[in-house]
This record gives structure tokens, C-alpha cells and sequence, in this order.
């Protein structure tokens, strides 16, 4: 599929002077997307995300690029997602993510698309899968349009991503659906358990309605099952997770009229339960850290140091020939394979590899394109060796 981002914008920033401990440069763009209008007033956004873009249908990016940058030597990669609420400059927000300062010395590109308040999905939206779909515009359009504009080093060992809240869920689920290239991932505060009986109601108090951007829960069961992080957590065999949340509680005078970061805070806890209990039984690399604290910056900005602590481009297998991978998605690709349906999904689809032998399980007709070039039509279930090239 040809990629149809195109560059408006670029404005390169100097965020320190030269030779400083952070001395490091932004690299402001926008592009414009087959899958997203930012022009469309169905679409959501907070509103300052269009400060200073050419034209409202832009869709800004920051790109933060160490100081050792010069377009010849490659860097590792770190997707960095913003919350709720927020926009794409959060992260770099003095006040915010601040993260010119936190992320100083880092040795790393980190890319920080808007995301709207779109919750990294296809809105259902009554089945039409779109108006937004953010999962196809960051995934399909976005990360080769990075790829090809900067030096970014080859191999899932090399590509990370993160975010914090909503971005949480994102980060999951995009290193869910895309297994083949992500080989870390960190959530904060992350949403990770959307079909807990409580979340469609407490979705609805974020601003959005659930059933636009998920459907009916029963009706649509298999669209909220195929965007769940605890659900998806066997594509993640492979790659290497990093869970940090708070409790609720907080000890600093400062914080304790924050009633809703507290609550949310206290509720994400059960999400991350949720998830990394599911993680370890499936088998996936899982760290971790429960602690004290709410839902806001302060508690962010520690768990991203955390998780670079950690080491956001730890050891990963390159390559597979053993992985399960789940989706809903129409277009949809891991481990070198691309899975196409030409009638949208209707079933949780799930592919399995071992060796040579192929299966899929779910309903309805795929078309496969196989590492080697091969192109397979079937119809699910099945289960059938893989042709030589």
C-alpha cells in the first residue's frame, strides 16, 4: 500500500545550546492522512493541538533527535504516546513530560505523533471502522513515513514504544499488532483491560461515547476483544513489556484535592492486574511496578525514567517461526506476513505459526502475502503448509 502522508512542515528547533548535557534538537512536521482529518469537527481533539499548523487537516509530529544525530549514523526508535486530554507536545511540556531534560543523553530518537482523543483505534463507528481510524494512520502511514525520514537503526531489538493513560493502551496494542517490529513496550497508568464490566460506563465520563469507538460490548464483543491489551496478550510472546501504575494514594499536601486522579489512578490498578497476570500466563517477558501515587505528570515522568532505566532496547529475537497473532483489523501485519481481508472482519481472527504449518481460526476469507512473497487466499479456519517460494 502506497503511503500518502505527505511532509507540509518542518521546523527544526534547538532546545539547548550546543555541547549542553541535553543538548538535543526538535524536529517539528505535519502531515496529512488518508485516515484522519484533523479539519473534521466529528473528529476529537483538544483544540491546542492546531496551534501554529499550516491548515486544520494537519497532523503534527514531534520528533526529538539526540545530540549525536547527523543523517549518517542509525539510532534506535521510541514511540512516545500522549494521554487524554493531552496533545503531541505533552511530552516535551516543561510543565508536562519535560522530557528535553528527562530524556537528555539518551541515545535515541522519539517520536510523538498527535493521537487526538481517539484511543489508538478504527472507531466502529456504527461499522464503518474509521472517521477516525488512528490505528491505520499511525501504523501504516506514520511509522514508514519515520522510517524513511530519519536514520533509524533496523531490527525489532531497536524499535520501542510507550505512553502513558490512553497512550498506555495505545502503546500495548500497537506493539500487539505489530509484533514483527516493536520489541519493547511500556505502558503508565495504562488503560490495559477494556472489557472489565465497569469500563464502557466509566469510558463515557472521558468525553467520548463507547459505542462510536468500540461498538455494542455484546453486540461488537469480538471489536472490543480485538482491541483489548489483556485480550491480545499472546502476540506479545515475543517482545519484552514494561507495566507501571500507581494506587490512588498519594502523600504530598499538594495532590490530595486531586479526587479524579486518584480514582482513575485506583481503577488502572485493576487494569494492570488485569494485564500482567494474563502476560505471565501466557509466557510474555513482563516487568512489573506497582507503587503509590495518582494520575497525573509527576508519576509519568518517573515511570519513563523507570522504564529507560530498564532498558526500552533490551535482547529480542529478530525473528520467529513460532508466534500466535490476533486482530480485527482488515489490513494487518507481523512477522513478515500481511493478512488482508477484503470483507472487514466480524470474528476475533487468529493466525498461528509453527514451523512451516500455518492456521487461522475465526470466520470469513484472508489473503496472505508470506516473508518469501508467496500469496495465499483461505477461508477461515484452516490450516495448511507453507508453499517455497
Amino acid at each position: 500500500m502506497r503511503v500518502r502522508a505527505v511532509i507540509v512542515a518542518a521546523i527544526l528547533v534547538a532546545l539547548a545550546p550546543a555541547g549542553s548535557a541535553d543538548a538535543s534538537r526538535l524536529v517539528r512536521f505535519t502531515t496529512h492522512s488518508r485516515y484522519v482529518n484533523g479539519a473534521d469537527p466529528n473528529i476529537p481533539f483538544n483544540t491546542v493541538h492546531r496551534a501554529g499548523l499550516p491548515s486544520a487537516r494537519s497532523l503534527p509530529v514531534n520528533v526529538l533527535l539526540p545530540d549525536a544525530y547527523n543523517g549518517k549514523r542509525r539510532f534506535p526508535v521510541l514511540y512516545l504516546l500522549h494521554g487524554h486530554g493531552d496533545t503531541y507536545d505533552s511530552w516535551m511540556d516543561p510543565k508536562n513530560g519535560d522530557l528535553a531534560h528527562l530524556a537528555a543523553g539518551l541515545p535515541a530518537i522519539v517520536v510523538m505523533p498527535e493521537g487526538g482523543r481517539g484511543w489508538y483505534t478504527n472507531w466502529w463507528n456504527g461499522g464503518r471502522r474509521g472517521n477516525p481510524a488512528w490505528e491505520r494512520y499511525h501504523l501504516d502511514e506514520l511509522i514508514p513515513l519515520i522510517s524513511r525520514k530519519f536514520r533509524i537503526k533496523s531490527g525489532r531489538r531497536w524499535h520501542a514504544i510507550a505512553g502513558l493513560s490512553m497512550g498506555g493502551e495505545g502503546a500495548m496494542f500497537y506493539a500487539e499488532q505489530r509484533p514483527g517490529y516493536f520489541g519493547s513496550v511500556a505502558s503508565f497508568s495504562g488503560v490495559l483491560s477494556i472489557q472489565r464490566p465497569e469500563w464502557p460506563d466509566g469510558f463515557n465520563t472521558q468525553g467520548e461515547n463507547y459505542q462510536d469507538v468500540y461498538g455494542d460490548p455484546n453486540a461488537q464483543s469480538f471489536y472490543w476483544q480485538g482491541h483489548n491489551p489483556v485480550a491480545l496478550v499472546d502476540n506479545l510472546r515475543h517482545t519484552r513489556a514494561f507495566v507501571a501504575v500507581g494506587d490512588g494514594t498519594t502523600t504530598n499536601p499538594s495532590e490530595a484535592d486531586n479526587t479524579f486522579g486518584q480514582v482513575a489512578e485506583a481503577e488502572l490498578r485493576q487494569h494492570a492486574n488485569d494485564f500482567v497476570n494474563a502476560a505471565r500466563a501466557a509466557g510474555v517477558d513482563v516487568t512489573y511496578e506497582p507503587r503509590h501515587g495518582i494520575h497525573d505528570w509527576p508519576y509519568w515522568r518517573q515511570h519513563l525514567t523507570d522504564a529507560m532505566h530498564w532498558g526500552l532496547w533490551g535482547k529480542v529475537v529478530s525473528h520467529s517461526s513460532a508466534w500466535t497473532y490476533s486482530t480485527v483489523a482488515a489490513h494487518s501485519r507481523a512477522w513478515g506476513f500481511t493478512f488482508t481481508f477484503p470483507k472487514a472482519p466480524a470474528a476475533f481472527e487468529t493466525f498461528k505459526l509453527s514451523g512451516k504449518r500455518l492456521t487461522g481460526t475465526g470466520a470469513g476469507t484472508v489473503r496472505i502475502r508470506t516473508p518469501r512473497g508467496r500469496v495465499l487466499t483461505r477461508k477461515l479456519p484452516f490450516s495448511v503448509n507453507l508453499p517455497k517460494r
